[in-house]
């Protein structure tokens, strides 16, 4: 039986990205699904995602909140059988445009997403109660979806690696996009140099724009380490997914950075400082790190 097809309009971030992949595979197991996102979801890409297709969401935003919307946009949106929104605030106009420009049934959340908050769950069943009025399982296989990397990522991966003269290294990111969530460059380091003596790892420290302004800093944290490897340029997302493809375990702070690794299925040490680990966790497999009396953990 052939699939319906089902229009997800998702805004945020790289980690809110990857909050929303559970329900996102979720509504793919049951038709075939189209994003129209942000940058994250178009430099992911419909096969890291496992959906059937990624559009902007940009240039449809626009058309559908302008006057100028019209047949272009009902012969695209008369594809959908079902839209669901992802956003985190309910937009009236909006949901008036897409019910007057399709025959779609429109879905949004049921209730705010700072009252949601309020219940201290994991962000992304947020989505996948969107997705899926009815609860989930505690061991259903959505709660753990991860991207999907082929063969190809995976050859791509190892050949930065060898490029870099390093081996399934543990992956150190020590920065993110607040600098309030952030652990001690030191604490970094003294992993970093841990991991070099004790299980004689390579390590491979990356990092993004975010840490642009700060990168001497961050380079003379890892100076003079043996066996660490500091990224001499920021790597497309793709081209980080196949590192990770690549890599033994990662470590980083509360960032996009890290629910990324734990999405590409690699051992995932995060560090959470100001935020809620419960609701802002990748995924449920990942090791907690946390300040317990002034030392880091």
């Amino acid at each position: 039986m052939e699939k319906q097809a089902t229009l997800v309009l998702a805004a945020g971030s790289l980690g809110d990205a990857l909050l929303t992949l559970p329900a996102l595979r979720l509504l793919e197991s049951r038709a075939e699904v189209t994003v129209a996102g942000t940058a994250p979801y178009e430099s992911l890409g419909a096969d890291l995602l496992g959906i059937h297709g990624v559009v902007p969401l940009d240039p449809l935003l626009q058309a559908l909140l302008s006057s100028s919307a019209g047949a272009q946009q009902r012969e695209f949106l008369e594809r959908f059988r079902d839209i669901y929104l992802f956003f985190k605030e309910k937009d009236g106009a909006l949901l008036e445009k897409l019910a007057s420009l399709s025959g779609a049934q429109v879905h949004f959340p049921a209730k705010p997403f700072d009252e949601f908050l309020r219940e201290a769950r994991w962000a992304a069943e947020y989505w996948l109660e969107t997705a899926f009025a009815c609860p989930l399982s505690p061991d259903s296989p959505f709660r753990q979806a991860k991207l999907q990397i082929g063969d190809a990522l995976k050859q791509r991966g190892a050949f930065i690696l060898n490029s870099l003269s390093v081996a399934t290294p543990l992956v150190i990111h020590p920065g993110s996009g607040s600098p309030a969530k952030n652990a001690p460059l030191s604490f970094f380091r003294n992993a970093a140099e841990r991991a070099a003596k004790e299980s004689a790892k390579q390590v491979l420290v990356v990092w993004g724009e975010a840490e642009q302004s700060n990168l001497a800093a961050l380079k003379d944290a890892f100076a003079g380490l043996p066996q660490v490897k500091f990224l001499p340029e920021i790597l497309p997302l793709r081209d980080l997914a196949a590192v990770f493809a690549q890599s033994s375990a990662y470590l980083g702070n509360d960032s996009g950075v890290t629910q990324f690794a734990s999405a590409c299925g690699l051992r995932t040490f995060a560090v959470f400082n100001t935020t809620d680990a419960r609701i802002w966790g990748p995924q449920a497999d990942f090791i907690l790190l946390s300040m317990l009396n002034g030392n880091w953990h």
